[in-house]
């Protein structure tokens, strides 16, 4: 059976060459750095202290229960994901529907390019010029509201009040990556056979109802996928860090930025603790994929 083994990945030797340079990157970059961490979430690992470094077995995930910071920051981190889920699968699906409807080819591709633009620019630059675009005084969105709209602004700034901050995050978040769920989408749509919409207009059956009843239901392994790869989410670090640093009053100290600042801010850099944040959250990220999969699964009947 080793020898037979051997053999096929001998014949095959072109492929596996091919993706070498990713099985390496993902080794070094990846599946390392995970390992690296979960055993440093058994030790007491304090950068500025290294003499007093070592194995704790499970105090970290102890104090991790005990914390009623975990409570605090993982709440704000699921009113992000409240407000970003929904609306990002639903803006991306919306831009899918309207570029697959252009006829033009060109054209489509222009529109799709430009949407897409978003998901290729580096986040802290993104983060930077939306966090701008809220300056309460001269920022973009309150000179529309306020000059351009002649409309009161009842807040004290998009990121200074504590009802705007967080939606705030969401809505650039979503802005950024829904051309990359369009994307998705768009292959989705693209796999779902003409001849059912051809079917259904010879019965009778209007735009919507084709929509609800072919389109939607053809989508669902395209939702499955959207929905596990968002989790990613769920340790939101770089744009609160960024725009809010964690206020006002807390109300954006999400659970990523919390276990950053544990590992590179506060008190003697506890990088032990800070991975046990971080496996913690590897497993509820898990759970709810397990989850997702449960209830969204179905099987393509076009695939």
């Amino acid at each position: 059976m080793r020898n037979t083994l051997v053999r096929r990945i001998w014949k095959e030797r072109s492929g596996y060459a091919f993706i070498a340079p990713l099985l390496a990157y993902m080794g070094m970059f990846i599946f390392l750095p995970v390992v690296f961490m979960i055993v440093l979430s058994f030790s007491r690992h304090e950068f500025l202290r290294p003499a007093k470094n070592m194995m704790v077995g499970l105090t970290n995930y102890a104090e991790w229960f005990r914390d009623p910071a975990v409570w605090e920051t993982f709440k704000h981190t699921l009113y992000f994901l409240a407000m970003y889920i929904p609306t990002h699968v639903l803006y991306g699906l919306i831009l899918a529907l309207l570029t697959n409807s252009v006829v033009n080819r060109r054209a489509a591709t222009v529109y799709r390019s430009l949407l897409y633009l978003p998901v290729v620019l580096p986040l802290p630059i993104v983060a930077y010029a939306w966090k701008w675009m809220y300056d309460p005084t001269i920022g973009v969105f309150t000179h529309i509201i306020k000059d351009f709209l002649g409309l009161p602004f009842p807040f004290k700034g998009w990121l200074i009040d504590e009802r705007l901050a967080m939606p705030s995050i969401a809505i650039m978040s979503v802005w950024q990556y829904s051309g990359w769920i369009m994307m998705l989408f768009l292959v989705g749509l693209n796999n779902i056979p003409d001849q059912l919409y051809e079917a259904a207009r010879i019965d009778g059956s209007s735009a919507w109802k084709s929509f609800f009843r072919i389109t939607l239901p053809l989508l669902k392994p395209t939702f499955f996928v959207v929905v596990i790869m968002r989790l990613a989410v769920l340790g939101i670090t770089v744009q609160p860090l960024i725009m809010t640093e964690g206020g006002p009053g807390r109300t954006t100290m999400t659970y990523g930025l919390h276990a950053y600042y544990l590992a590179f801010r506060w008190g003697n850099w506890r990088m032990g603790y800070a991975s046990a944040w971080y496996v913690m959250l590897a497993l509820f990220a898990t759970l709810l994929g397990v989850l997702a999969w449960k209830f969204l699964r179905e099987e393509s009947v076009y695939g």
